[in-house]
């Protein structure tokens, strides 16, 4: 997937949770959620600019992942309240967001190697290729306009 598509990829993961959070926690703490999923949805593709990472290579990584749960949950934990709860919040919501990531690169035929240096597997489902607009388009509307809706629907019942 290109940059839109992992967005909306994510923003459409994290809609059902909105409400959820919002009613087991904060407010503020599913709009953190939303901001999070969405801000982190692109971050495996740091290496891309960097002659000196593979593309796809160690920030395509279940590590990678981990790596940037704990960091998502001490910032939701800095941020919201320096609880454990919270910081669990934040990991959970950093990790999943790469691993979103990450299944929307599994679909394409480049693939990846998610457990590497672990093993060297390759995986691939080889649905569509990555630059498919149409599938980029759809997903960053389709995740735009459930989060958007979750966000709007929760924001009107805490009102």
């Amino acid at each position: 997937m290109y940059r839109g598509g992992h967005a909306g990829f994510n923003a459409l993961l994290y809609a059902p949770f909105v409400p959820l959070v919002a009613r087991t926690w904060s407010l503020e703490l599913a709009i953190l959620g939303a901001v999070i999923a969405v801000a982190v949805a692109n971050l495996p593709d740091i290496d891309q600019p960097l002659p000196w990472l593979n593309h796809r290579g160690p920030t395509h990584t279940l590590w990678f992942a981990i790596l940037i749960g704990i960091v998502a949950g001490i910032g939701t934990a800095l941020v919201v309240s320096p609880t454990r709860s919270v910081f669990i919040f934040g990991c959970v919501v950093g990790t999943a967001s790469i691993l979103a990531h990450l299944a929307g690169d599994i679909v394409t035929p480049m693939g990846l190697t998610p457990l590497s240096p672990l093993t060297h597997k390759h995986v691939t489902l080889n649905w569509f290729k990555s630059k498919n607009s149409y599938i980029n388009r759809v997903v960053l509307l389709v995740g735009t306009a459930a989060l958007s809706i979750s966000l709007i629907v929760t924001l009107s019942h805490s009102l």
